[in-house]
């Protein structure tokens, strides 16, 4: 739940907004003609791609392309916040600020990569401070002024240590690209994900998914990810020293009760009698 919005809006699109959220929240943000930059002041976020799964820490931020993402949001431990600043980089505010300057980081190479952290950085931290000012005042955010901080934020990104990595990324934030449903099945094979989420990471309906599914690997989604989880668990308690618990949630089930009971029902035995016989 969203307890405080603050935007900045340029010809009636938000560009820059700062959101205070009750957690955990989770979200399933769209950016289908924009990329887009998180930046965490106070708390922590898990972000899924339809590839990738990242971790983004108090004063960390991260750059997304344009695609569909899960995000897990969670609060300061101490303050009891979450609080994240988001700019939206939409392909024609970008031109407009760069002109020709755009072919020094613009070279339309394909890469498979959604997005790109960025640690603790000092600049990262002032720039994000400096917007304060104009979230406190909003009618002082003019077209010439938003222009300005959008093109900061970009060199900031392009002089950091990382400027490799992130020149790269710039490369192919605005080109399309979707993740076929073989990657994002085989991404997210051990995640805490349903059905309905994975659908949405490869961006097909629900009834798409499942016909596709079935194209794919011969077998029913729900089938199909058990068996694989199941199998899994089964090497993890031959060959690993993690507990039930710990096998529980490496294969993305969170009720251990409810693991044992199929893997119970899979291969004849209970979970703990199966790694006392594979000893």
């Amino acid at each position: 739940m969203i307890k405080n919005l603050q935007q900045i809006k340029l010809n009636g699109r938000t560009i820059i907004e700062k959101l205070k959220v009750i957690t955990p929240l989770r979200q399933s943000p769209e950016f289908d003609d924009e990329a887009c930059f998180l930046f965490f002041s106070e708390g922590s976020s898990e972000i899924v791609s339809p590839t990738e799964r990242i971790s983004i820490l108090e004063h960390e931020s991260v750059l997304l392309k344009c695609g569909t993402y899960l995000a897990d949001l969670f609060q300061n431990t101490e303050t009891g916040i979450c609080e994240v600043c988001v700019i939206h980089l939409f392909p024609d505010i970008l031109e407009k600020i760069f002109k020709d300057e755009i072919p020094f980081f613009v070279k339309h190479q394909k890469s498979d990569r959604y997005s790109f952290r960025l640690s603790k950085r000092n600049a990262i931290n002032h720039f994000i401070e400096s917007l304060n000012f104009y979230f406190d005042n909003p009618g002082l955010a003019k077209e010439e002024l938003v222009y300005l901080k959008i093109k900061e934020l970009v060199l900031l990104l392009l002089h950091t240590e990382a400027a490799n990595s992130i020149i790269d990324l710039y490369s192919y934030l605005f080109t399309p690209q979707q993740a076929n449903i073989v990657e994002v099945v085989e991404s997210h094979l051990y995640a805490d994900l349903n059905i309905e989420q994975l659908a949405f990471l490869a961006r097909q309906s629900l009834s798409s998914f499942k016909r596709n599914f079935k194209k794919h690997f011969n077998d029913t989604p729900a089938n199909y990810i058990r068996n694989k989880r199941l199998q899994k668990a089964a090497d993890l308690l031959s060959y690993s020293s993690y507990t039930i618990n710990e096998i529980c949630f490496h294969i993305g089930y969170e009720d251990s009760v409810h693991f044992s009971k199929i893997f119970q029902k899979k291969f004849g035995i209970l979970p703990s009698k199966y790694r006392n016989a594979s000893k």
